[in-house]
């Protein structure tokens, strides 16, 4: 499981991170689940993902589905497509990301539905568990979207 202490050795946070209209700037982590961080994107000559799925009810166990931007999962693709990096699980598109350069990158397209998360959105908006959510920004570091103690 990737938590805040045990990030990947090889994740590195891109400056400007544009998450559905959002803005994550100066690193930090896109969303939290209790402890552990579902979706990391880091800097590499393409957008590197790691990608983690709840495997219980309790939501406290998790699977890795993408780790490093390749898959880990038999129900899990990961491909790239006019400079993007695309995630589908079970045959759903669940994360388009762009790096548009060495220090940014744009999620364009993200559905967490398939992998137990109610969480989506694309270049307009993003919507986190009903809350809609439209160019806002979180600097320093932090996390953007927390779900549950940790």
């Amino acid at each position: 499981m990737i938590t805040k202490p045990n990030l990947p050795s090889t994740y590195e946070p891109y400056q400007h991170l544009t998450l559905c209209s959002n803005h994550l700037i100066g690193g930090g982590h896109l969303i939290q689940i209790g402890g552990s961080l579902p979706l990391l994107i880091g800097k590499g000559a393409i957008p590197q993902v790691w990608l983690q799925a709840p495997t219980d009810p309790s939501g406290k166990v998790f699977a890795s589905l993408v780790s490093a931007s390749v898959a880990a999962h038999p129900a899990v693709s990961v491909s790239t497509d006019d400079g993007a990096l695309l995630v589908y699980a079970g045959g759903q598109l669940v994360l388009r990301v762009r790096q548009t350069n060495d220090q940014e990158a744009e999620v364009e397209a993200l559905d967490l539905r398939p992998i137990g998360f109610n969480i989506y959105g694309d270049r307009k908006s993003l919507n986190a568990g009903g809350m809609l959510m439209s160019d806002n920004t979180v600097a320093g570091g932090g996390t953007f979207l927390a779900f549950g103690g940790g």
